[in-house]
């Protein structure tokens, strides 16, 4: 049974209201032996409420997921030497209130929190930290060094949780990007609610590399997605949210078949 925890934020409204929620693929080689940044920008008039690798590249690992300004999100891989030459799809996914029938402007707007730490070699550490007021979770991000190894990133009504873990013989620094989102208005405007949902879903996945993917409600947009991997056999390949859903990417490499928990969050404005 998958788990949800439901809020809203009070929001605007004129007459008939939607998110719009396109999302916007780009592909790029990565070279062998090379490490290659790249960024992806959301059409005008749209913020980048999360970001993330929707076709991965088997043996590229990606460094760096991190919000830099409000529609865009910058990504960096590593593709180690001694693998072929890859190419991987990253998904933003671009998010817009409309207010049809009217000229008044709703606009949805993101406040990007950042958060810097230091991860002891050989050990793993929790971290927590909380939107500002007024805000929702969307989506997550990070820059990390190779030797670290993100273990969970998921959201609650108020934040986010992270579990990061370094497997090298020296002290490493992580930083930590929660997405957070809100509703910008004129004063005039009559108020209603932007709902969120944050669901978890514990999903069973077979030896072997598994994609996974989970839908929202009927109305709803997806605003981002998280992870929580219970079993030192998982990796997660690639997590990105679509329109109205997400795609999860999951390595098992044990023997047998073990739970994932994986996170969807949606929204939807609401009269």
């Amino acid at each position: 049974m998958p788990v949800a925890v439901a809020a809203a934020l009070a929001a605007p409204s004129s007459l008939a209201q939607l998110v719009l929620a396109p999302a916007v693929f780009r592909s790029h080689d990565l070279p062998a032996g090379a490490t290659t940044a790249f960024a992806v920008t959301c059409p005008r008039g749209y913020v980048a409420t999360s970001a993330g690798v929707s076709e991965p590249a088997r043996g590229v690992t990606l460094l760096d997921q991190w919000p830099r300004g409000l529609g865009t999100y910058s990504f960096r891989f590593v593709n180690p030497a001694g693998n072929a030459a890859r190419r991987v799809t990253v998904a933003v996914a671009c998010r817009k209130a409309d207010a049809a029938g009217s000229r008044a402007r709703v606009a949805l707007r993101q406040r990007p929190v950042r958060f810097a730490e230091t991860i002891p070699a050989g050990r793993g550490k929790a971290v927590e930290f909380v939107c500002p007021a007024h805000t929702v979770p969307a989506g997550i991000g990070f820059e990390r060094a190779e030797p670290i190894a993100i273990r969970r990133a998921t959201m609650h009504a108020g934040g986010f949780s992270f579990v990061v873990f370094n497997n090298g013989a020296r002290a490493r620094k992580v930083v930590l990007y929660g997405n957070c989102l809100t509703v910008l208005h004129p004063a005039e405007l009559r108020t209603e609610e932007l709902a969120f949902k944050i669901t978890t879903y514990r999903d069973l996945v077979e030896p072997g590399t598994q994609r996974i993917s989970h839908a929202c409600p009927r109305g709803w947009v997806a605003l981002g997605g998280g992870f929580a991997l219970r079993s030192p056999s998982h990796s997660v390949q690639g997590m990105a949210a679509l329109a109205t859903g997400g795609r999860w990417w999951i390595e098992n490499d044990g023997r047998a078949a073990s739970v994932v928990d994986l996170q969807l969050v949606c929204a939807m404005l609401r009269r």
